[in-house]
C-alpha cells in the first residue's frame, strides 16, 4: 500500500468514526425529569404487608417508539443517613404486570441508592416504566429524586475475514495471498496478519495492506488471515496452497 494509499485509509476512517460519534450524539432519547416524596410512603415494607402502597410511591413514565435509549439512571437522596429507602425501576409488561429491570437496595448508613436500567444489544423497549422508591426502614417519607436517560450505543460487529490464494504452484513461484475482499460491516480493517504454515503464529504482520507476495517452500501450506478492526475485534480465513 502507496504512502497516498495509507493517508485516505486514514482519512476515512477518521470519518467514519466523526459520523459514528455524530449519529450516536444526535440520537433521541428520552427526556430526563425530576420528582420528589409526596409524603405517602410512610410504613415500613420490612414489618408490613409489601403490597400496602404506604411502604412505596410510583413515578411513572413512558419511553417512545422512536426513542433510542441506552440506559435509565435512576437516582434519590435523602437527609437521614439512618433511614432506608431502595429503588427499583420496572417496566410494564402484558396485563400491567411488572418486570424488575434495574433495583438498589443497599443497607444504612447512607443517603442515596442509584438504579440502573442498561440495554442489551438493542434499544431499552418502548413502552411504559414505573420508578419505585420503598420505604424499607426510613422514618422520614422525603427524598428527591432524579432520572436520566443514555444513548444507545449499537455493539461493535466482528470484521468478516475473506482470503483468497492459488490452490497449486510451481517450485520457486510467487504466491499472491490477498484479504482485500474482506471487511468490516460497522467500521474498518486496520490490521492484516499472515500465518503461512498453518501453526497459528502470524509471522508475516502486514498492518494495512491486505496483499502478502511470497516464495513458499514445496509442500503442502495452510495458510490463513487474520483482520483486526479499529475496536480491536477479529476474524480468520484460511486457504490450502500446494507447491511444486
Amino acid at each position: 500500500m502507496t504512502a497516498r494509499a495509507r493517508a485516505a485509509a486514514v482519512a476515512l476512517l477518521a470519518l467514519a468514526l466523526t459520523f459514528a460519534a455524530i449519529g450516536a450524539a444526535s440520537a433521541k432519547t428520552t427526556k430526563g425529569f425530576s420528582f420528589k416524596s409526596q409524603g405517602k410512603a410512610v410504613n415500613f415494607q420490612a414489618t408490613g404487608d409489601e403490597n400496602d402502597p404506604t411502604t412505596y410511591e410510583d413515578f411513572p413514565f413512558t419511553i417512545k417508539p422512536d426513542d433510542r435509549d441506552g440506559s435509565i439512571n435512576a437516582h434519590i437522596n435523602w437527609t437521614n443517613p439512618a433511614d432506608d429507602w431502595d429503588l427499583y425501576i420496572y417496566r410494564k409488561g402484558a396485563g400491567g404486570k411488572l418486570q424488575t429491570v434495574g433495583q438498589s437496595a443497599s443497607a444504612p448508613p447512607g443517603d442515596s441508592e442509584d438504579a440502573v436500567a442498561a440495554a442489551q444489544g438493542i434499544p431499552l423497549k418502548a413502552g411504559a416504566y414505573v420508578i419505585r422508591v420503598v420505604n424499607y426502614t426510613a422514618v422520614v417519607p422525603n427524598y428527591v429524586g432524579t432520572v436520566r436517560f443514555g444513548v444507545f450505543v449499537p455493539p461493535n460487529q466482528i470484521p468478516i475475514a475473506k482470503l483468497s490464494a492459488p490452490s497449486h504452484v510451481n517450485k520457486g513461484q510467487t504466491v499472491r495471498l490477498d484479504a482485500s475482499a474482506s471487511r468490516d460491516p460497522d467500521g474498518t480493517i486496520v490490521n492484516y496478519s499472515f500465518d503461512l504454515d498453518g501453526n497459528g503464529s502470524m509471522e508475516a504482520r502486514n498492518g494495512h495492506n491486505p496483499i502478502l507476495k511470497r516464495v513458499l517452500s514445496p509442500g503442502t501450506h495452510h495458510v490463513a488471515v487474520r483482520v483486526i478492526d479499529n475496536k480491536g475485534l477479529r476474524a480468520f480465513a484460511n486457504r490450502t496452497v500446494v507447491v511444486g
